[in-house]
């Protein structure tokens, strides 16, 4: 039986497919991140999943925050200090949440609308509780990210974790947390897991970037020299920032990343 049925099987027709997807409300929850082999696909194809890729980090991720902002709203969970990050898992309509402890225990739940509002409070559980198979198998994809000895900017790093296209396989991305209106460009890694196995991995900058865009600045700006394409961490911090975010590669010059769309910055 399929871990997720919200879908089906995803083959290489979902890069060709995934602009084209009409509901957006379920891409957002439940879409999984594609394995990839960016020497087969056209850019366009690499476009489509980027953009599908990154609105689901960045709806996971807000999922995330708000569940943080309420926990920090409430002291009693606001030091409960058994908390050692968060799974998701997207089904309903609904991103669910679940807070973990360092033995990978639930200690809190939380549905969140795809617009990033509890749909109710957040469930605190009379003791750790063990996880259902599909939160396992997302804790441990997440273990076995944050225990990879992949290149890092800073300690403080959140994941999210997401179901490959690939059958038992997960993609757990790490990304620096956010400070003081920073974004956290340098350090962010994408990991494939199987099991504690991990099966690929790539960072998406050379070196610790930050940027440190005004309040007031109408956009960001940054060239990037490993893809040909902007990336799903591209269209993840423009929407996290809110600003359209212009990116220069190597090969194909100029692109516009804006409200989850890549586009050439001319067209």
């Amino acid at each position: 039986m399929k871990r997720w049925s919200c879908f089906g099987q995803t083959s290489a027709s979902a890069y060709r497919h995934a602009s084209k997807v009409i509901l957006l409300g379920a891409l957002l929850v439940c879409w999984p991140a594609l394995a990839r082999d960016d020497s087969k696909i056209s850019d366009a194809e690499a476009n489509a999943s980027a953009e599908a890729s990154g609105r689901t980090i960045y709806t996971h991720y807000r999922a995330i925050e708000a569940v943080r902002v309420a926990m920090d709203a409430d002291q009693t969970m606001r030091d409960d200090d058994r908390v050692a990050g968060e799974i998701t898992l997207g089904y309903g309509g609904q991103i669910h949440v679940t807070v973990l402890d360092d033995a990978s225990a639930a200690l809190y739940r939380a549905a969140v609308s795809t617009d990033g509002l509890l749909a109710a409070p957040i469930e605190a559980l009379p003791a750790p509780a063990e996880l259902s198979s599909n939160e396992r198998a997302a804790a441990q994809a997440r273990t076995t990210a944050l225990a990879f000895d992949s290149p890092r900017c800073g300690d403080a790093y959140d994941t999210v974790v997401l179901p490959s296209s690939v059958e038992a396989q997960w993609v757990v991305f790490l990304i620096p947390r956010p400070s003081q209106g920073a974004v956290r460009l340098g350090g962010s890694t994408r990991v494939e897991t199987e099991g504690d196995v991990v099966t690929a991995w790539r960072p998406y900058t050379r070196s610790c970037i930050d940027l440190n865009p005004a309040p007031n600045a109408v956009a960001m700006i940054v060239t990037h020299l490993l893809d040909p394409t902007p990336t799903e961490i591209h269209v993840f911090w423009s929407l996290w920032k809110g600003k359209p975010f212009y990116v220069t590669t190597v090969k194909n010059g100029l692109w516009k990343v804006e409200d989850g769309r890549i586009a050439k910055a001319d067209d």
